[in-house]
């Protein structure tokens, strides 16, 4: 199972790191204090709120495959879809975007879904221990 599972986690991992150098790029020129921090914090509260949205999905179950909650993050098309957007936006017209506000927009989408995405793979085990649902194998 490493051998799809590792791969893809270290997409996101890779995903992870660029979206915190998107985050540095668009913001460094940036001097309101503002246009720094909130997105920042905003892009962490969004990936909580993505993992704990996405997680409790799992909850009335009584049993789940090992690594079902792992393979529902790292699998999000729809994520990767949305992380993809936010990719090609950076790339292609970040030179022409002046408002900071959009620039922050890319940084909160890119950031909050590879970080929800990580965190959502990493809580997937206390999750299934905290809700006493049986692994499965």
């Amino acid at each position: 199972m490493g051998i799809v599972i590792l791969p893809l986690f270290l997409f996101w991992v890779i995903c992870f790191l660029f979206s915190l150098r998107i985050g540095y790029v668009l913001l460094k020129e940036e001097k309101l204090f503002v246009y720094k921090i909130l997105p920042t914090i905003a892009a962490i509260l969004l990936a909580i709120m993505y993992k704990t949205h996405s997680i409790n999905q799992f909850e009335g179950r009584e049993s789940l495959w090992a690594f079902e909650i792992i393979f529902f993050f790292l699998f999000n098309l729809d994520a990767a879809l949305l992380y993809l957007a936010a990719f090609l936006t950076y790339f292609f017209i970040k030179k022409r975007i002046k408002n900071p506000s959009i620039k922050s927009l890319i940084f909160i989408i890119a950031l909050s879904i590879s970080l929800g995405t990580l965190l959502g793979s990493f809580s997937s085990e206390s999750f299934m221990e905290k809700h006493n649902i049986e692994q499965t194998y």
